[in-house]
């Protein structure tokens, strides 16, 4: 069984590229042409290409600035290991969320529910002596082993869980 896993790994691994790869690759290698009459009739065809996989949306174009955005909304989830945003050498993983609270709700034993703007909502997992209050700056910051961390000036830091 295991042979068989390995099997398909190195199989996986030998796989042509997505439709997406391809049709960007099929962009970039029209650079490569000297003539420029060709090169021209591989641009406009492999341009086409490229339009044509975005209006099915099998290519999706993000701004630097979408990206940021999509990774501060998913902060906090525990997704699978895919590189969705490129994972670049140069692209940093988000370690922390800065924002405001818009919204505090106490719960039994001590614990609280908060929401950032633009960062979802929050669940404290052990009681805080003093809740974070409405419009408060909070910092929540990735902890060990799968575990987030929220802290705020003058408050004690508490770990917290992602809701939504």
């Amino acid at each position: 069984m295991l042979n068989m896993v390995m099997a398909a790994a190195l199989v996986a691994q030998g796989a042509t590229p997505p439709p997406a790869d391809r049709a960007f690759e099929r962009l970039t290698a029209c650079r490569r042409i000297a003539a420029d009459a060709e090169r021209l009739a591989c641009f406009d065809q492999a341009a086409a290409a490229l339009d044509d996989a975005r209006r099915r949306k099998d290519v999706v174009v993000l701004d630097r600035a979408e990206v940021r955005q999509a990774k501060r909304s998913l902060f906090g989830f525990s997704l699978p290991s895919i590189r969705l945003f490129g994972q670049g050498e140069d692209d940093e993983p988000l370690r922390q969320l800065v924002g405001r609270v818009e919204d505090v709700s106490g719960l039994p034993g001590g614990l609280f529910r908060f929401r950032v703007e633009g960062g979802g909502s929050w669940e404290s997992t052990e009681a805080a002596m003093v809740p974070l209050r409405k419009g408060d700056a909070v910092t929540i910051k990735a902890g060990t082993l799968g575990s987030y961390v929220a802290s705020a000036p003058g408050r004690r830091a508490v770990r917290v869980r992602r809701l939504r």
